[in-house]
């Protein structure tokens, strides 16, 4: 395995930091707290240079609140000079982690994603003919709080050998917890790295031990594809061992979901089918509401955000006729959809 040093000298540069802080203010150039590091921008990149040079960086508090998406989750979100150095920190990561990911891995990546996700799911099923095959949902209890700090420092350190970058990784993720050395937050980019690393080690176990052959994981949402339950369930097995004795976590006991193919699946927003994907019924209805709520003009949100984003949505499925339906009842959202109808 490949090791890695001299990565800490490659974080601690002006170009490298004003890198990460461009990422770091995309669609957030309007915030407050951009603004104000904007303002004297060279100086406070400086500053946070010359911090990390000396040792002398220590992560800020935590700000916390909650969204719905659709479920309620908390968001630890750090101040945002620590996000700067996060994303640095994300870039090096990626860039040794990502070529060693399998093909199956799908969150946080470039060219991946819920679509891609998806996509390969609906492949899967369409290799299994009609009243044939099977898929089994597997899913990770409170995966981001279960994290164990030491495990994941360690999966870190097999392959990095710079001791102050390592004290850096070790700064970060001691920066917020649940519990005694458990947890990373929903909120840091740094966190979708870690998250992608740590279930690393299971896209091996599946794919080496196991030998899965139709296996796809999301974070912690997987999917695993074949003719016969009771190897599936076996696997099941297998996996829940896998996580409970070397990751130290343990699957969800209500999201452990066995169906078969011809009955479509539900998966990562979308019902997917061997010929056709469709959209939540649940996300219709929301859109609906919001709809309504623009007309009348009580709608809190931003309008524009909003469609756009059920456009993005929606052009991932087979939804001809229900945006149709939609413009039909909502006639200014006609020049939306004109994209998807093109398509």
């Amino acid at each position: 395995m490949k090791s890695y040093t001299g990565l800490y000298e490659q974080i601690c540069t002006f170009p490298a930091l004003y890198r990460a802080y461009q990422l770091c203010r995309r669609g957030k150039r309007e915030r407050e707290y951009a603004i104000e590091f904007e303002q004297n921008r060279e100086h406070n990149l400086f500053a946070l240079r010359d911090e990390l040079v000396e040792g002398r960086w220590r992560p800020g508090k935590y700000s916390r609140f909650f969204v719905e998406d659709p479920k309620r989750r908390l968001i630890n979100a750090p101040p945002f000079r620590d996000r700067i150095v996060h994303h640095a920190v994300s870039t090096l990561l990626i860039r040794i982690w990502d070529p060693t990911f399998p093909f199956g891995s799908f969150a946080c990546r470039v060219g991946k994603g819920t679509h891609a996700a998806t996509d390969r799911l609906q492949q899967f099923m369409r290799r299994y003919p009609a009243g044939s095959g099977y898929v089994l949902q597997l899913d990770v209890k409170s995966y981001f709080a279960s994290i164990d700090h030491e495990i994941l420092i360690g999966l870190v350190a097999k392959r990095i050998r710079d001791r102050r970058f390592m004290r850096l990784i070790r700064q970060i993720v001691k920066s917020y917890g649940d519990g005694p050395d458990v947890g990373i937050p929903l909120g840091n980019l740094t966190s979708q790295v870690f998250a992608n690393i740590y279930l690393h080690e299971l896209d091996m176990f599946a794919k080496h031990d196991l030998r899965i052959k139709h296996y796809i994981r999301y974070m912690d949402d997987v999917a695993l594809v074949h003719e016969d339950k009771q190897q599936l369930w076996e696997w099941r097995d297998e996996i829940k061992t896998f996580l409970a004795d070397r990751l130290h976590l343990r699957l969800h006991p209500d999201k452990q979901v066995l169906t078969p193919v011809d009955c479509g699946v539900k998966y990562l927003g979308y019902w997917v089918y061997r010929d056709h994907i469709r959209v939540l019924s649940r996300n219709v209805r929301r859109v609906y509401r919001r709809l309504r709520q623009m007309e009348a003009g009580t709608f809190k949100g931003d309008a524009r955000a909003s469609i756009s984003s059920w456009v993005g949505y929606a052009k991932h499925a087979d939804t001809h006729g229900l945006n149709c339906q939609i413009a039909e009842q909502h006639p200014f959202l006609r020049v939306a959809f004109e994209p998807i109808e093109a398509r």
